[in-house]
């Protein structure tokens, strides 16, 4: 699975996105279709990078690389796609001077930012030097970006383009140095174009180590982006799971965040979010809650998390043990398909059996469905819940499931929204007992000035 492919998962990937700072869009390009991460030393390495460069930038308020890391990625804007030029002088293709200019700016650039990456001691990122390749297009040694073919590279030329200097600056030319001039541009056109052919042969050589610097340098990039989101926003470097057991410390959301941020600056009442604590093996966990209990939350925040996770970011949380997944299923909101013609139910039903069939192929997954069947007669849904509970008891799956029914039964743990305390949601997750089923929408009704008559009336029905 692609980073692109995650980007509709509606649990605030895309707001992760969106909030990096990166300096260059073939970074973003980079990121977008870099895959999903599921073996443990490729994590292990990605967020031992992660861990040693934000420490370098980042201790002690990071006053000893402010300067030299505003400067880093001043340069890293510079930073440009330039695959369609590699892929033609790989065809064999002779560059003109806009191609060789391209190419002469990213090894340039390469040498800058490979220099700025050793004074710097970041760890874990490898720009290869393209010494070789600014020598071929730099024979001056000038370091100027711009690219001219050189008098340097033939002598012939050098003295071709003296003698149309010399013609040109006659005040009163006549047919035969008019005559002379021509041939003499044409004998320099063709120079040229000798010199580029050989040019692009040298550089064909290579088209591999310049393709690595572009990618090194967007790695970078990205690793710097990650950093500055860990700082921003609170994030930690997660822990792998060695026993199968996910485990956050106060897990958090940060698009829900940023809102409460924002409405927090327009004065009034200040919304706090309320970081959460949640444990799970491979096993099922039914969470419970009244509405407006942020069982839904929950649930984005640990599909978000695992993403995070397995692309290398930090994540939500003061802290975090993860167990690794080769597939992450999210099941939330309304499933209507308007295109197809199917209904929420339908939608819904078919999200979650594609989630037995995958589960049933053996891939190890974290699913996450938010209450199954809540479209259909109480009894019903009763009875598919249930059901989907007991079939996915035993396979390689950590599941997180919330639901308004009462569901009989021992094979699976329950979780329990605390719930209104004193006239406050309280969103702590507690271990609770079958049968526990809050009921508290009155409640929460009541708190949102909701018409007194109408909930009178609804608990003297209940007491009947």
């Amino acid at each position: 699975m692609l980073f692109r492919e995650i980007l509709d998962i509606p649990c605030g990937i895309r707001f992760m996105l969106e909030s990096l700072n990166l300096q260059s869009s073939y970074s973003r390009n980079l990121l977008l279709h870099s895959p999903m991460m599921a073996v443990k030393g490729d994590i292990e390495r990605t967020y031992s990078i992660l861990s040693s460069c934000y420490s370098r930038l980042y201790s002690n308020g990071g006053a000893n690389t402010s300067s030299s890391l505003a400067a880093l990625k001043h340069r890293l804007m510079g930073l440009r796609d330039i695959t369609g030029t590699l892929e033609r002088l790989q065809r064999g293709v002779v560059l003109d001077d806009l191609d060789l200019f391209e190419i002469k700016y990213t090894a340039i650039l390469a040498g800058y930012i490979r220099d700025a990456v050793y004074n710097m001691k970041l760890e874990g990122v490898d720009i290869p030097d393209l010494g070789k390749v600014i020598s071929v297009l730099d024979p001056d040694g000038m370091l100027i970006e711009s690219f001219y073919v050189y008098d340097s590279y033939s002598k012939e030329l050098g003295r071709i383009r003296a003698d149309i200097r010399g013609l040109q600056a006659l005040s009163d030319p006549t047919a035969i140095t008019q005559d002379r001039l021509l041939e003499l541009l044409e004998k320099e056109r063709l120079l040229e174009r000798d010199i580029r052919e050989n040019l692009s042969a040298i550089l064909k050589n290579h088209t591999t180590e310049i393709k690595a610097a572009m990618d090194a340098m967007g790695y970078l990039d990205l690793l710097l982006a990650k950093c500055l989101q860990i700082k921003t926003m609170g994030l930690c470097i997660p822990v792998i799971s060695g026993d199968s057991t996910t485990q956050y410390r106060g897990m958090f959301h940060p698009y829900v965040v940023h809102l409460y941020e924002k409405e927090n600056a327009t004065g009034g009442h200040k919304k706090i979010f309320q970081p959460v604590d949640i444990k799970f093996g491979i096993e099922s966990l039914s969470i419970i809650g009244a509405n407006m209990g942020g069982k839904s939350v929950v649930l984005k925040m640990t599909a978000l998390n695992q993403l995070l996770f397995q692309f290398g970011f930090g994540v939500a949380a003061r802290s975090a043990v993860i167990d690794i997944k080769e597939e992450i299923r999210l099941c939330i909101g309304d499933d209507q398909d308007l295109h197809s013609g199917l209904s929420s139910f339908a939608g819904e039903v078919k999200a979650i059996d594609n989630v037995i069939r995958r589960i049933n192929v053996g891939k190890k997954m974290l699913a996450l469905i938010d209450e199954p069947a809540r479209t259909t007669n109480p009894i019903e849904g009763t009875a598919l819940v249930t059901a989907l509970l007991d079939i996915l008891r035993g396979k390689n799956l950590s599941l997180l499931l919330t639901t308004h029914y009462n569901i009989s039964g021992d094979f699976f743990r329950r979780l329990r929204v605390r719930g209104l305390v004193s006239g406050k949601m309280d969103y702590t997750l507690v271990e609770t007992t079958e049968g526990e089923i809050p009921q508290e929408a009155i409640n929460v009704a009541r708190s949102l000035g909701v018409d007194e008559l109408w909930l009178t009336k609804a608990e003297q029905i209940l007491k009947t």
